[in-house]
């Protein structure tokens, strides 16, 4: 699935108390992208890579398979709470209530998942003798 068609998806649906922009999910999705390119080939050939952070968002709209996504999108949900919380964080100084996980505590979700991601994406074809 291409990465317009996710970010088009994730925001038909945005859940409760989300409040980033269609531009900033769409980031975040190329970022945790970029960190999985960073560990694996993506099946589709197409680069991410620091040829492709000076290109345009147009020619970043790689094709994801469903097991590159599995992947990708836990990492993507994390980003995305993370920048969600900071906001939220940012906005007790006008009186909102924070709910849901702080900065902090998502960021050490980030590492987490970052550390165990190269583990999980690591594949090699099998050769026989």
């Amino acid at each position: 699935m291409k990465i317009s068609a996710l970010v088009a998806q994730y925001v038909a649906v945005l859940p409760i108390g989300c409040i980033l922009t269609e531009q900033q999910i769409e980031r975040h999705l190329l970022s945790a992208t970029r960190f999985y390119y960073g560990c694996a080939d993506l099946a589709s050939g197409e680069p991410v890579g620091a040829d492709a952070l000076i290109a345009t968002n147009a020619a970043q709209d790689v094709d994801l398979s469903e097991s590159e996504l599995t992947l990708i999108r836990p990492l993507w949900d994390l980003y995305m709470e993370k920048e969600n919380s900071m906001a939220l964080e940012a906005s007790r100084t006008q009186g909102a209530e924070l709910f849901g996980r702080a900065v902090a505590e998502v960021q050490m979700s980030i590492q987490d998942y970052e550390l165990r991601l190269p583990q999980m994406a690591f594949c090699e074809e099998w050769v026989t003798i």
